[in-house]
């Protein structure tokens, strides 16, 4: 912090510029001797501006409102004066003229701030440590934060240091409302706002961290997923349309292996392997985490894979499996809930929830090993899959009452209960 700079400042009265007995008044501001000038944009009468006492004489309405202006005018230099010295600058007369016009380097906007986080995230595309599917969520986020500010503000220069703690219920209200969005989709995107704001101000471009004031509220939803019942309706089905057939087995391949529809997509003859216990199983790196997904194959699998190895859309793509695009996909899964009149909305991440739940957890998988088949990076995530059932409930609860009540425990009352 340097503490031997001199700064002052001048207001001072254009009597060359006066038209009508007015003229107009300027303020000089000079630091080490170096000097620059702000328009304060009111005129004054010749006749009663005081040069000593740097105001306008008399009591008049417009006599205060011009002092009072200036008062006000001298007060902001100050304060960005004593907060460019706090920050250890080297102020100069032209660095404070364009701190008090906003025109700082320091001062950025919230455009400023979208443009780095999109910036640094693709540049974390490029070397690998974020998928393209992570870069498109995020890119999306911030497109509807500028659809937010260009509604709310009408205009893109938004100062960071502007923004109030409001700001982020304002953006949940336009996401529920305008976008239509559910409340865990909002907060979704919410989350990711805020990962804007915490940069900003790790970077110094806000004072205050906003991302600390708003808490996200997720509802805790029950995940649509297959009973084993349904699973073995859907396995079993005689189904002559060819498409739908093959959207079955692609479907059947993701409940019995947990992966989703891209990383499905892209698995090869390369991806299987001969695991530990001498069988095959099939690897690959999730595209949404690049966690690595290691799950033994079970019978029904690899039958599928066996089924399609000469299929000809496999043996042009080199692909395992000759699923469609997401979109008919997805499209196709309803023709197929209604044809094995499954009364749930059938979609990949149903089939993940399927294979976390009813095919693993249910029968006793451990969910620590359930969570890395999925390619989790933390055991949190995989609670939100695999989901404690009644099921399992009751045959744990069978298992202590086993343990406790054979031949260990008795109960004897002396007295008749009533």
């Amino acid at each position: 912090m340097n503490l031997n700079q001199t700064f002052s400042i001048l207001v001072w009265q254009y009597k060359m510029r006066s038209q009508n007995g007015k003229a107009p008044l300027f303020v000089r501001i000079t630091v080490n001797g170096k000097r620059a000038q702000i328009a304060v944009g009111r005129n004054a009468p010749v006749a009663l501006w005081d040069k000593n006492a740097q105001k306008v004489k008399g009591n008049s309405v417009e006599a205060m409102d011009i002092n009072k202006h200036l008062d006000s005018l001298k007060s902001s230099l100050h304060r960005h004066h004593s907060r460019l010295v706090t920050m250890g600058k080297i102020v100069t007369a032209q660095m404070l003229k364009n701190e008090f016009y906003g025109l700082s380097e320091e001062r950025k906007t919230l455009e400023n701030a979208i443009d780095a986080f999109e910036k640094l995230y693709e540049e974390k595309v490029e070397n690998g440590m974020v998928s393209n599917v992570t870069l498109k969520i995020y890119k999306n986020t911030c497109s509807k934060m500028r659809d937010f500010i260009l509604k709310k503000y009408k205009a893109n220069g938004l100062f960071l240091n502007e923004i109030t703690p409001f700001f982020m219920d304002e953006f949940e209200h336009f996401l529920r409302i305008d976008c239509k969005l559910s409340n865990n989709s909002s907060m979704k995107r919410i989350a990711l706002a805020k990962s804007i704001f915490i940069m900003a101000h790790r970077r110094g471009w806000m004072k205050a961290n906003l991302a600390s004031e708003y808490k996200c509220r997720y509802e805790d939803k029950e995940p649509t997923r297959l009973e084993m019942e349904e699973l073995q309706v859907l396995c079993k089905k005689e189904i002559a349309n060819r498409r739908l057939s093959e959207t079955r087995d692609c479907y059947v391949f993701m409940c019995f292996t947990g992966y989703a529809y891209i990383d499905v997509s892209g698995l090869t003859h390369s991806n299987i392997f001969i695991g530990p216990d001498g069988n095959k199983w099939v690897t690959k790196h999730r595209q949404k985490t690049d966690n690595a997904e290691c799950v033994p194959l079970f019978p029904i699998p690899l039958q599928i894979i066996e089924r399609y190895k000469n299929h000809p859309k496999c043996k042009d793509s080199g692909k395992l499996l000759p699923i469609n695009s997401n979109q008919k996909f997805n499209a196709y899964l309803k023709e197929l809930s209604s044809i094995c009149s499954i009364n749930k909305e059938l979609t990949t991440h149903t089939a993940r929830h399927t294979f976390a739940t009813t095919v693993t957890l249910e029968n006793g998988v451990p969910i620590e090993t359930v969570s890395k088949m999925l390619g989790h990076h933390a055991l949190k995530s995989t609670q939100r899959y695999a989901r404690v059932t009644r099921k399992k409930i009751s045959e744990n609860m069978a298992e202590l009452k086993e343990r406790l009540f054979k031949d260990k425990f008795r109960y004897t009352a002396d007295n008749e209960i009533l």
